[in-house]
């Protein structure tokens, strides 16, 4: 009799208490005083050298019940045969797994990993279960083991080739990392399955780029079982270039790129040639060591509109040397100014604005009158209201622009118009008045969580104590303790007397910002600080809704389109590289950006480009040293060692021990017999009352 888990034996040594009990004497309690024994001195009792059992059948049978039930919390079983085979598991689990980045794209280096995958498949044994998947930036099952096990033996292994045969490279990057696993966990799963464990394998069949992401590896423990075997294909042409576009600064003109030309490190070629697709003539001759990048500055596109990408050229595989990049929009935000200074009255707020936008090179900014406005089409559908002195006759067309999802800005130079501007908004029973301003205010409290102050959160640019204000507006209703006060206005700015200085207002389905001190020079300093010109800016880009978005989006990212001013259900058409056309919600994202190029949306006579680029990572060609894997925990060899197998044998006897023992349950027979042997403990017991037990 073997037990499944000795450790409880040691509960046996219990048995010790019965015998102790049985063995200590104990004096009788009761105890009576003579008077005659007054005149004798007291003789303590003659102690034996010894104590005596008196009851071995009560011993015996407490004794017994202690030791059954160590036995059965120990687990018994009886050892046969087949419990001592010390034979390996000849069940194996195999899970291929695919590199489809857009590194295989290389000349020759798809074809050779195929036909070492066909070659690598052929060689596995019959008897092994065989799974595929494939790898990017995302992991995919294309034959996984569940579905496998609901096929005939005899059919798994051609189900696998005709999936393997459809694979091939695309142009996302490779994440190596939580490939490798989720292929583990997958593998770890199927083995929690099995009765008896089997053997676990990876085949990674890859160029095995230095590009790869590994970051998934750092906090995954890899199993011990589990063995890495790698097939590792070649192009044919280890010389490789790659081109990424780093910067692109439309407010200082379409033309003004830098881009970086990285040579990979077992290159043999250094000397490159940059320029416009189509255009040779102002070819840029660069120079590039093997391993080291550099910046570049392009030469001017040329006039011609169609040219939208860079060349690099010099290297011998160009699945790489192109940068798209998106034509410039022509693009115009419509700021409505309702106010009675005159756009060339310097002491007036217009006259800044003016300036301002005036000023602005990404955007052609239009200030026009309400009344104007109201002419305009619905493309130039106003991006922004300013409330100054608003006229009376002017409430509908605010109203109208706040229930379109508008906003408006109320900056106004007195508590009168500042009252007027929030009654035209719809928020009445504010109460504004003048506040009483010793010398000056300054700003104090800003909530830059707010995406308004957010591009201010930084260290370096949230000083605003240098602006000073002259005159500003009361608010009531809100205190220095709360943040919202009247119609769940939100404060985001406060002067250092804790009184509202910017309130955020939501109305109907769109927004109503009251500053409470202008930026004209009566009011404030603001309009000739250094912080007037991102904050108006950054105002109007909140208000147009225009989406922070990178110049140019690796492959595969997701792509929030910038039509401002468009209903939320409005429907686009969105034409792809490779010249499909999909019909997308203009206001959802799109996800399907499966090869570089533009892609540009069309929606009621608007359209927005966006150009979508080769991860700068996938021209990183040169191999991934194998010792930075094993570092990572990674057990390479397509073999297991003499350990590994010693521990598969260690892990199925004890399994096979453990499904022997659910079989007999031994245990059961112990816990019996403890239960027995109490009983007739019990009944001895209660036979002898007077007995010293």
């Amino acid at each position: 009799m073997t037990p499944l888990a000795p450790l409880y034996l040691l509960a046996a040594f219990a048995v010790a208490g019965p015998i102790l009990f049985h063995l200590w004497r104990r004096t009788p309690r009761g105890r009576r005083e003579f008077s005659t024994l007054m005149f004798l001195s007291p003789s303590p009792p003659r102690v034996t050298s010894r104590s005596r059992v008196e009851h071995w059948l009560l011993l015996l049978l407490r004794a017994s019940v202690l030791c059954l039930l160590a036995l059965a919390f120990a687990r018994p079983l009886w050892r046969t045969a087949t419990s001592g085979q010390e034979k390996p598991a000849n069940e194996e689990l195999i899970a291929i797994l695919v590199d489809t980045s857009a590194s295989l794209r290389r000349e020759g280096a798809w074809a050779e990993l195929q036909n070492r995958l066909e070659e690598r498949l052929s060689q596995l044994p019959a008897a092994a279960t065989v799974a595929l998947y494939h790898f990017n930036e995302q992991w995919s099952a294309d034959a996984a083991f569940a579905e496998l096990k609901r096929l005939p033996v005899e059919e798994r292994r051609e189900v696998v080739k005709s999936r393997l045969a459809e694979l091939k490279p695309g142009w996302r990057g490779t994440n190596l990392g939580e490939a490798l696993v989720r292929t583990a966990s997958a593998l770890q799963e199927t083995q929690a399955e099995q009765a008896i464990p089997a053997r676990l394998r990876i085949i990674l069949a890859s160029d095995l780029q230095s590009g790869s992401k590994l970051d998934a590896l750092n906090g995954f423990e890899w199993p011990s079982d589990l063995r890495l075997e790698l097939l590792i294909a070649d192009a044919k042409s280890t010389s490789n270039a790659g081109l990424q576009l780093v910067e692109r600064n439309l407010d200082a003109g379409d033309d003004v790129l830098r881009v970086r030309i990285s040579n990979a490190a077992n290159s043999k070629k250094e000397q490159f040639s940059l320029a416009w697709s189509g255009d040779n003539s102002t070819a840029l001759s660069v120079y590039v060591p093997p391993g080291q990048s550099r910046m570049v500055i392009p030469s001017k596109r040329p006039s011609d509109v169609t040219v939208t990408s860079l060349r690099l050229k010099g290297d011998d595989d160009d699945f790489d040397n192109t940068v798209h990049i998106a034509p410039t929009r022509e693009e115009s935000r419509l700021v409505v100014y309702c106010g009675t200074d005159a756009a060339d009255d310097s002491n007036g707020p217009r006259f800044y604005l003016e300036g301002l936008f005036g000023a602005a090179q990404r955007y052609q900014i239009h200030v026009r009158s309400w009344r104007e406005a109201l002419t305009a089409s619905k493309a130039d559908r106003p991006a922004l209201v300013v409330l100054v002195e608003p006229e009376a006759d002017a409430a509908d067309f605010v109203k109208a622009h706040l229930a379109q999802g508008g906003t408006v800005l109320i900056a106004s130079g007195t508590a009168s118009a500042a009252s007027e501007s929030l009654k035209q908004c719809g928020l009445t029973d504010l109460d504004v008045t003048e506040a009483t301003v010793k010398r000056d205010a300054m700003l104090g409290d800003i909530d830059f969580e707010h995406p308004l102050f957010a591009p201010f959160a930084e260290s370096q640019f949230s000083d605003f104590t240098g602006i000073r204000f002259w005159k500003h507006r009361l608010l009531g209703g809100f205190s220095a303790e709360t943040a919202t006060g009247p119609h769940q206005g939100k404060v985001l700015a406060r002067y250092d007397d804790k009184t509202p200085a910017f309130v955020e207002f939501k109305q109907d389905r769109g927004r109503v910002w009251f500053l409470t001190g202008g930026w004209h020079p009566a009011d404030s300093q603001l309009a000739r600080s250094s912080k007037f010109p991102p904050l108006l800016f950054r105002i109007l880009e909140q208000a147009a809704g225009d989406n922070v978005r990178a110049e140019s989006l690796p492959v595969g990212s997701e792509i929030v389109w910038r039509l401002p001013g468009m209903e939320a259900t409005a429907q686009g058409a969105v034409q792809t590289p490779n010249g499909a056309v999909q019909s997308v919600a203009v206001n959802a994202p799109f996800n399907q950006t499966d090869s570089p190029g533009l892609y540009t949306m069309q929606a009621e006579g608007r359209t927005d480009t966006v150009a979508v680029n080769l991860a700068a990572a996938e021209s990183q060609t040169a191999q991934l040293p194998l010792d930075q894997l094993e570092a990572l925990g990674v057990r390479m060899g397509a073999t297991e060692s003499p350990e590994d197998l010693r521990r598969v044998r260690e892990r199925e006897r004890q399994l096979q021990i453990e499904e022997l023992e659910h079989v007999q349950k031994l245990w059961r027979w112990g816990i019996l017999a403890a239960i027995v042997f109490l009983l007739i403990e019990t009944w001895v017991a209660g036979r002898r009352p007077t007995a010293n037990v």
